[in-house]
Protein backbone atom coordinates (compact mmCIF):
# COMPACT_ATOMS: atom_id res chain seq x y z
CA UNK A 1 0.00 0.00 0.00
CA UNK A 2 2.79 2.42 0.93
CA UNK A 3 4.54 1.81 -2.37
CA UNK A 4 1.32 2.51 -4.25
CA UNK A 5 0.91 5.88 -2.52
CA UNK A 6 4.59 6.88 -2.49
CA UNK A 7 7.36 6.47 -4.99
CA UNK A 8 10.00 3.90 -4.11
CA UNK A 9 12.59 6.69 -3.80
CA UNK A 10 10.82 8.39 -0.89
CA UNK A 11 12.59 7.80 2.42
CA UNK A 12 10.06 7.67 5.20
CA UNK A 13 12.01 5.72 7.79
CA UNK A 14 10.88 8.03 10.59
CA UNK A 15 7.20 7.44 9.86
CA UNK A 16 7.72 3.71 9.54
CA UNK A 17 9.51 3.70 12.90
CA UNK A 18 6.61 5.60 14.48
CA UNK A 19 4.18 3.01 13.10
CA UNK A 20 6.27 0.13 14.47
CA UNK A 21 6.47 1.76 17.90
CA UNK A 22 2.72 2.50 17.86
CA UNK A 23 1.88 -1.14 17.06
CA UNK A 24 4.22 -2.42 19.76
CA UNK A 25 2.73 -0.01 22.31
CA UNK A 26 -0.75 -1.25 21.37
CA UNK A 27 0.44 -4.81 22.01
CA UNK A 28 2.13 -3.96 25.30
CA UNK A 29 -0.16 -1.34 26.79
CA UNK A 30 -3.53 -1.44 25.03
CA UNK A 31 -4.71 2.13 24.56
CA UNK A 32 -2.29 4.59 22.96
CA UNK A 33 -2.94 8.31 22.64
CA UNK A 34 -1.27 11.33 21.08
CA UNK A 35 -0.41 13.87 23.74
CA UNK A 36 -0.01 17.63 23.85
CA UNK A 37 2.12 19.75 26.15
CA UNK A 38 3.12 23.39 26.17
CA UNK A 39 6.31 22.25 24.40
CA UNK A 40 4.44 20.62 21.51
CA UNK A 41 3.00 17.29 20.49
CA UNK A 42 3.94 14.09 22.30
CA UNK A 43 4.02 11.17 19.87
CA UNK A 44 2.48 8.58 22.22
CA UNK A 45 1.02 8.45 25.72
CA UNK A 46 -0.04 5.18 27.33
CA UNK A 47 -1.97 4.42 30.51
CA UNK A 48 -1.30 0.70 30.74
CA UNK A 49 -0.70 -1.67 33.64
CA UNK A 50 2.65 -0.01 34.40
CA UNK A 51 1.06 3.42 34.75
CA UNK A 52 1.28 6.44 32.45
CA UNK A 53 4.24 6.67 30.06
CA UNK A 54 5.30 9.21 27.43
CA UNK A 55 7.15 8.41 24.19
CA UNK A 56 8.81 10.47 21.47
CA UNK A 57 10.03 8.70 18.33
CA UNK A 58 12.69 10.02 15.96
CA UNK A 59 14.80 8.42 13.27
CA UNK A 60 17.89 10.23 14.57
CA UNK A 61 18.71 12.95 17.06
CA UNK A 62 22.37 13.45 16.16
CA UNK A 63 21.48 17.00 15.08
CA UNK A 64 21.18 19.17 18.21
CA UNK A 65 18.16 21.06 16.82
CA UNK A 66 16.32 17.77 16.27
CA UNK A 67 17.22 16.57 19.76
CA UNK A 68 15.96 19.82 21.31
CA UNK A 69 12.72 19.63 19.32
CA UNK A 70 12.05 16.03 20.34
CA UNK A 71 12.82 16.66 24.01
CA UNK A 72 10.94 19.96 24.36
CA UNK A 73 7.47 18.41 24.51
CA UNK A 74 8.58 15.83 27.09
CA UNK A 75 10.39 18.42 29.21
CA UNK A 76 7.20 20.49 29.36
CA UNK A 77 5.33 17.64 31.09
CA UNK A 78 5.65 18.34 34.81
CA UNK A 79 4.83 14.94 36.28
CA UNK A 80 7.13 12.10 37.29
CA UNK A 81 5.91 9.42 34.91
CA UNK A 82 8.54 7.76 32.68
CA UNK A 83 9.48 9.58 29.48
CA UNK A 84 11.32 7.80 26.65
CA UNK A 85 12.87 8.96 23.39
CA UNK A 86 13.14 6.06 20.91
CA UNK A 87 15.56 6.47 17.99
CA UNK A 88 17.51 4.51 15.39
CA UNK A 89 20.74 5.97 16.78
CA UNK A 90 22.60 2.81 17.82
CA UNK A 91 24.05 4.01 21.09
CA UNK A 92 23.90 2.96 24.70
CA UNK A 93 20.85 4.16 26.62
CA UNK A 94 21.30 7.77 27.60
CA UNK A 95 19.43 10.09 29.94
CA UNK A 96 18.54 13.70 29.14
CA UNK A 97 17.52 15.16 32.51
CA UNK A 98 15.51 12.04 33.32
CA UNK A 99 14.24 11.38 29.78
CA UNK A 100 15.63 8.04 28.60
CA UNK A 101 16.96 7.79 25.05
CA UNK A 102 16.97 4.20 23.80
CA UNK A 103 17.87 2.42 20.57
CA UNK A 104 14.65 1.29 18.87
CA UNK A 105 15.79 -2.29 18.30
CA UNK A 106 16.79 -2.69 21.95
CA UNK A 107 13.43 -1.28 23.02
CA UNK A 108 11.52 -3.57 20.67
CA UNK A 109 13.41 -6.68 21.80
CA UNK A 110 13.16 -5.92 25.51
CA UNK A 111 10.55 -8.25 26.94
CA UNK A 112 10.88 -6.65 30.36
CA UNK A 113 9.24 -3.49 29.01
CA UNK A 114 7.58 -2.53 32.28
CA UNK A 115 10.96 -1.19 33.48
CA UNK A 116 11.15 1.25 30.55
Amino acid sequence: MRRILCSNNVRDTGRLLENVVFLELMRREGDVYVGQSSGGEIDFVTNGPGGRRYYQVSESVHDSATLDRELSSLRAVRDNYPKTLITLDDERPYSHEGIRQVYALDWLLNEDHKKQ
